[in-house]
């Protein structure tokens, strides 16, 4: 992530931080990568800034998410406890955050609202589609989060309130199929589902160089190369040091190969060397 973007995440943060003392206050989408780097611009502010924010992208399992402040005065003393090494994607917090947010006032809180696109059923839709539908039409990519395909020819998409009424009058195809739009009241209970692979890998140690190779099957010295060039992430920040220490739960990515959540170690082969379960995203 380029050093001035980084920059204006931090002053963002401080900026949105600072204004919820006696407000709820909310931000753009961001991405995972995005909001890695603002949750560490809050823990730099402070632990009570920290307790107080929340990532939300308009239901559990979102992964473009927006951060949310409660305010000073608002009780929250019995959340999940936040520090700088906590999970950013806690499905705790975000559990949490999902059932208190409605008593003080869910969309107009968060500003998010979702709307369900369909279209006539004369051809397949995907996410693509949609998106690069939705950006056609002028759309800054920071209005709009997750695009959640439901079949061949609808799709849930969530987006910030200032944006919902332009798309409601104004997307009216999505590729070359005509489509409808309307807001759509999401259940409490909705979670968007990823889809996994599971595998196995047989490392040396769970040092990141030799983790990616084990699962890319790349060489020693490629995987090595691998980190030290920059093309690998670790929870989603740009990780450039090849014996990191891997634990479960860690989510890496791999330019030109994919991303995996680490699992359990589940035992040692004959040479020593460790069973690493992971999942795969699809």
């Amino acid at each position: 992530m380029a050093e001035d973007t980084v920059s204006l995440i931090y002053a963002r943060a401080a900026e949105i931080a600072e204004r919820s003392r006696n407000s709820f206050e909310s931000g753009r989408f961001l991405s995972p990568a995005e909001q890695a780097v603002f949750f560490r611009a809050v823990a730099g502010l402070g632990s009570d800034h920290l307790m107080r924010c929340f990532f939300f992208g308009g239901c559990r399992g979102a992964e473009r998410r927006a951060a949310v402040f409660f305010p000073e005065w608002a009780d929250i003393s019995d959340a999940p406890v936040v520090s700088p090494g906590t999970d950013l994607f806690s499905p705790e917090r975000e559990d949490y955050f999902a059932r208190v947010i409605n008593d003080y006032g869910g969309d107009a809180i968060t500003g998010i609202v979702a709307l369900r696109v369909r279209g006539s059923g004369y051809r397949t839709l995907g996410h693509r589609d949609y998106m690069g539908s939705i950006l056609a039409e002028g759309v800054d990519r920071s209005v709009v989060g997750d695009v959640v395909p439901d079949g061949d020819h609808s799709a849930l998409i969530f987006v910030s309130r200032e944006i919902a009424p332009f798309l409601t009058d104004n997307l009216d195809r999505v590729g070359s199929d005509k489509v409808t739009v309307t807001e759509e009241t999401v259940a409490e209970d909705f979670v968007i589902e990823k889809k996994f692979e599971t595998g196995t890998a047989v490392a040396a140690s769970l040092r990141l160089d030799a983790l990616i190779g084990a699962v890319a099957n790349l060489g020693r010295s490629e995987a090595r190369e691998a980190v030290e060039s920059g093309r690998c992430a670790v929870n989603y920040l740009t990780e450039l040091k090849a014996d990191r220490q891997i634990k479960e739960g860690d989510v890496i990515s791999l330019r030109g190969f994919g991303k995996i959540v680490t699992g359990s170690v589940t035992g040692t082969t004959r040479s020593g060397k460790l069973r690493v379960e992971y999942k795969k995203y699809i």
